[in-house]
């Protein structure tokens, strides 16, 4: 994906650290769920957030050849019914303007964009990206 959007080594060094501590220090309420065809073509991780009660989805990818097929839809749907099911009464997640496809995935999912923040690091060529915080209440 980083590639795909013309994002850096620091956009891959972020998602790597995510996974690392998410692989090395996995607590209670914490899942990862992959899809596969023949070999893997997504995943999705809920983690705590650090809020009572809210989880945070990370690190949702579906790989292009799989996109607009289902699999992102069967994603969503596995860690939604994860998250109600571990006693999340919200979920958030971070994602990128660019990620339009995405977006509205979680828009048809019931969540909302509350926050746009500045980023500079991922592209190489420093240009701006926005990251968007999405929210979804009562699961």
């Amino acid at each position: 994906m980083p590639a795909e959007y013309g994002w850096g080594p620091a956009f891959t060094e972020y998602a790597a650290k995510i996974a690392v501590e998410f692989a090395g220090a996995q607590q209670e309420g914490e899942a990862l769920w992959v899809a596969e065809c023949g070999r893997l073509i997504g995943s999705v991780m809920l983690c705590q957030s650090g809020e009572a009660g809210e989880g945070q989805v990370r690190l949702f990818l579906v790989e292009p050849d799989y996109r607009r097929c289902g699999v992102g839809s069967a994603l969503m749907k596995v860690v939604l019914d994860g998250a109600k099911e571990m006693g999340y009464t919200r979920l958030m997640l971070w994602s990128a303007e660019p990620l339009t496809d995405a977006i509205r995935l979680y828009e048809r999912a019931g969540f909302h964009i509350t926050e746009r923040v500045k980023n500079t690091e991922w592209r190489p060529d420093g240009d701006l990206i926005y990251e968007i915080k999405m929210v979804k209440e009562c699961l």
